[in-house]
């Protein structure tokens, strides 16, 4: 029996919107390979996904309207908190805004 066309349709939409956030987080964990804390250079002296975990957090974060600053705060608790470093505030204050800036454009 064919699928009715509500259910075609809200499946593409489906569809259209996992392929959207997927673009949202593959953008952050290039960021994030970027920022790169300890100093590991994802994809060469340690697994290229090194930080990709914290990615669809983030994402979600800016899409629920974080500032700059708490996304900042979140980085930094990633590194000393989860990764053990000491504070590194303007990297994740500079790491915060280039992800905002992206995630917030036309561009992703």
């Amino acid at each position: 029996m064919p699928k009715p066309l509500d259910r075609i349709i809200l499946s593409d939409e489906k569809k259209a919107r996992k392929k959207e956030v997927m673009v949202r987080i593959q953008a952050v964990q290039a960021i994030l390979r970027r920022w790169d804390p300890i100093e590991v250079e994802p994809g060469k002296l340690a697994p290229a996904d090194e930080y990709d975990s914290y990615a669809p957090t983030i994402v979600s974060m800016v899409a629920q309207g974080c500032s700059a600053e708490q996304l900042s705060n979140h980085l930094e608790k990633l590194r000393i908190d989860v990764i053990g470093l000491e504070a590194a505030p303007e990297c994740d204050a500079d790491t915060a805004n280039e992800i905002i800036a992206a995630l917030r454009s036309e561009a992703v």
